[in-house]
């Protein structure tokens, strides 16, 4: 004879129904553990982060998520209520090439807190490697102490770049990164102004900033 159980409503059913029943759903929650796990896999690697990524309506420009030297996340809502000075640099680059452009980024921020004017700045590393953010530190705050240079993964960095149309090349014949050509400039609003190129004189940089903050090339919509 069949061993039964009453179901709780006044009638039965077998326990083996039941034992089939309870595999069931322990399978059904291992799926979805499993699901999760390699959801927060692909998270913590950044695989596909550049799908996560949208313009906002700009031309130029748009979210991220990179870190910053404390390991703190930060994104371009950050940034919003002041202006955005945007750069991609490699830390592998000679300094002779690439850290003069960040102490003339750096004199032209205190130069815009001097007028009251809220200024700051994302300079991008390149080599997207968090165990070398000591490396970041010194490069750029050794020569621009005002500026805090944020990492990336290595699939965030890219996207990034094409977000913000920079390039994502070595340069010839080194082991680094080629610095991006522009500063991109968004507004207190997350919208992109303008782009200034790059240079070492801080006074033709301040000048340029000045000119699209009263000139900006894409209003707020």
């Amino acid at each position: 004879m069949m061993d039964v159980q009453s179901d709780g409503t006044g009638g039965v059913e077998p326990k083996k129904y039941l034992g089939w029943k309870i595999g069931a759903i322990i399978a059904g929650l291992l799926l979805v553990a499993g699901l999760l796990g390699l959801g927060g896999y692909y998270l913590s690697t950044g695989h596909d982060e550049g799908a996560r990524l949208h313009k906002q309506g700009n031309e130029v420009g748009g979210s991220f998520r990179v870190f910053s030297l404390g390991g703190g996340m930060v994104t371009e809502g950050d940034f919003r209520g002041a202006w955005m000075v945007v750069w991609f640099v490699d830390p592998r680059c000679p300094a002779a090439q690439c850290q003069p452009p960040l102490k003339a980024l750096d004199a032209t921020l205190m130069s815009m807190k001097a007028q009251g004017r809220k200024v700051l700045p994302l300079v991008v590393s390149l080599d997207a490697k968090a165990e070398d953010s000591d490396g970041l530190k010194d490069y750029v705050m050794g020569v621009a102490p005002h500026i805090f240079p944020v990492f990336a993964t290595q699939n965030m960095t890219q996207a990034m770049t094409r977000l913000f149309h920079a390039p994502y090349e070595q340069e010839r014949g080194t082991g680094y990164y080629k610095p991006a050509p522009s500063f991109v400039v968004m507004d207190p609003e997350g919208h992109y102004a303008g782009m200034l190129p790059v240079m070492d004189d801080s006074t033709a940089l301040t000048a340029g900033l000045e000119h699209l903050m009263a000139h900006p090339q894409q209003k707020s919509q």
